[in-house]
C-alpha cells in the first residue's frame, strides 16, 4: 500500500490569529478555500523540513519552534491509497506575509475561520485535532467526511 505525505501548518500570532490560507482551486486538486498553509513531503526531505519549506514558499514566512499537533489519515479507496497530513503549530516566525499561487495569506481569529462560509471542506475537524490534546486524528474515506479520533 502506497502513502502519500503532506503538512500543514497552524501559525498564531500575539494576538492569537491563524495565518490562513484561501486556497485556490487547481486542476489536479479541487479542494479550496479557507485553510492553513502546507503541502507535500520532498523526497530526501524530513515532515520538519518540509513544513518549513512549504511556509516559506506559501507565506513569505520563516517557521521555527513546530509543535506536532496529531495527523489526518484519508483512504483513497480507488487506488488503495494512503493520504496522510501531519499537523503541526507554532508561534514563532519571521519575515513579512506574502500571498502565493497556492492562494491569498492573511491574519484571522479561529472563531471567525471556523463560523466562514468559505471553510475549506472537513478544515473544522483539523481545527479540532490542532487544538484538543485529546484528538491526535481524524479519519476518512477520500471525498468523505472526516471523524476525530479522540484519545
Amino acid at each position: 500500500m502506497n502513502a502519500e505525505l503532506c503538512n500543514m501548518c497552524m501559525l498564531q500570532d500575539a494576538e492569537g490569529r491563524g495565518l490562513v490560507q484561501k486556497r485556490l482551486p487547481k486542476p489536479t486538486n479541487p479542494w479550496c478555500g479557507l485553510t492553513f498553509p502546507g503541502g507535500h513531503l520532498e523526497a530526501g526531505e524530513s515532515m520538519v523540513d518540509s513544513v518549513v519549506r512549504e511556509m516559506k514558499e506559501e507565506t513569505g514566512l520563516t517557521v521555527s519552534n513546530l509543535q506536532s499537533c496529531g495527523y489526518i489519515q484519508w483512504y483513497k479507496e480507488q487506488s488503495q491509497q494512503q493520504y496522510i497530513v501531519f499537523l503541526f503549530k507554532s508561534n514563532s516566525f519571521s519575515g513579512e506575509i506574502k500571498s502565493s499561487s497556492e492562494g491569498r495569506i492573511f491574519w484571522m481569529p479561529l472563531d471567525e475561520m471556523l463560523a466562514s462560509k468559505s471553510l475549506a471542506p472537513n478544515m473544522d475537524k483539523y481545527i479540532e485535532v490542532f487544538v484538543k490534546e485529546n484528538v491526535p486524528q481524524a479519519y476518512g474515506v477520500f471525498g468523505g467526511t472526516l471523524s476525530v479520533c479522540e484519545s
